[in-house]
């Protein structure tokens, strides 16, 4: 810093369970920060809303502010039981990550301090964080992660996109996907949209009633889940965070990928498949494949499957990521 001072001396803690992500100094924020998709408004208003008091979870927002009352920190916390804390995770925030301002220094000092600060709430854990994100935790912080047992799973894009399309997922298996398309355009026609705020509630009810039975402890199988999912997709279509696409044949919905749009890549959250009416034609795959070819043509550059390791990841060429956990 220039004026001497150390960033214990300016960032002023405090703790709430009453935070406005939608204010405009949350935003301001977000955007001087290396926030993922997970940290924006929309998200973060509609977890607190939803998840946070269906699951019996208390908020615990802590915040760090400058010399002049500017916000300059913001770690958006759980407390469930009497003890133990947690990052806003509950089953859906893939990627926990710090938000902080990125001219807002913070020395060992400054890190001391809010180790304490946290420390008197109780134990604190954070996690999943991508390793993109574990120097953000560990600077903040000044100690050192876990390696968890699963991991994220992406793949970037080359071009031009079709020539690597085939490249990237061999030729035998792009040609299959390809005739499967065309069975069901020759049948009854095959249409990806691209769908507005207007469609939301009534595609993901649709998409909700798909995935019955498939997936133990699906949140957008419980009223709380799934009106989160609804409010982020809806506010997230307004403002560009989210991308909703559905894969319809005559008509009908065979499919419908959901997910965040941060930079260049697409996180991938939610698919919900037809397989009654089309598990010949893969329609979880055929999907992707779609969406992944739309969302090259807006520009994007990355296609983010985010964490866990089935399998049929690696059949779109992703490659695994660590996660890390972090506790105090």
């Amino acid at each position: 810093m220039t004026d001497g001072r150390h960033a214990a001396d300016i960032l002023a803690l405090g703790a709430t369970d009453r935070f406005d992500f939608g204010s405009e100094e949350f935003r301001r924020l977000v955007r001087r920060s290396r926030a993922s998709a997970f940290q924006q408004p929309e998200w973060l208003s509609a977890f607190y809303r939803h998840m946070a008091p269906a699951c019996g979870a208390d908020p615990l927002v802590i915040t760090g502010r400058n010399a002049e009352g500017g916000l300059g920190l913001v770690l958006p916390l759980l407390r469930r039981g009497p003890h133990a804390i947690e990052y806003a995770f509950l089953g859906v925030t893939d990627y926990a990550c710090p938000i902080v301002d990125g001219d807002l220094p913070v020395d060992d000092r400054a890190a001391t301090r809010l180790r304490r600060f946290i420390a008197a709430h109780g134990p604190l854990t954070i996690g999943p964080v991508h390793r993109d994100h574990v120097e953000g935790w560990r600077s903040l912080l000044r100690v050192e992660p876990r390696q968890l047992d699963f991991g994220a799973h992406s793949v970037r894009y080359g071009w031009p996109y079709p020539a690597w399309r085939r490249l990237n997922l061999g030729s035998r298996r792009a040609a299959s996907l390809d005739r499967k398309a065309r069975r069901l355009n020759e049948a009854a026609g095959l249409k990806l949209e691209l769908l507005g705020a207007a469609d939301m509630r009534g595609a993901l009810l649709a998409a909700a009633d798909l995935r019955a039975g498939r997936f133990d402890d699906d949140p957008l199988r419980t009223p709380h889940g799934l009106e989160f999912y609804i409010e982020v997709a809806t506010n997230g279509a307004y403002s560009g965070l989210t991308r909703t696409w559905r894969l319809t044949s005559g008509g009908a919905m065979v499919a419908l990928v959901f997910g965040l749009a941060e930079g260049g890549a697409f996180r991938y959250i939610l698919l919900a498949c037809d397989y009654a009416s089309h598990a010949r034609h893969s329609p979880g795959r055929l999907a992707l494949d779609h969406a992944m070819a739309a969302w090259a043509a807006e520009g994007g550059t990355a296609f983010d499957f985010t964490i866990g390791d089935e399998s049929f990841k690696a059949d779109f060429g992703c490659e695994r990521t660590p996660m890390y956990e972090f506790k105090l």
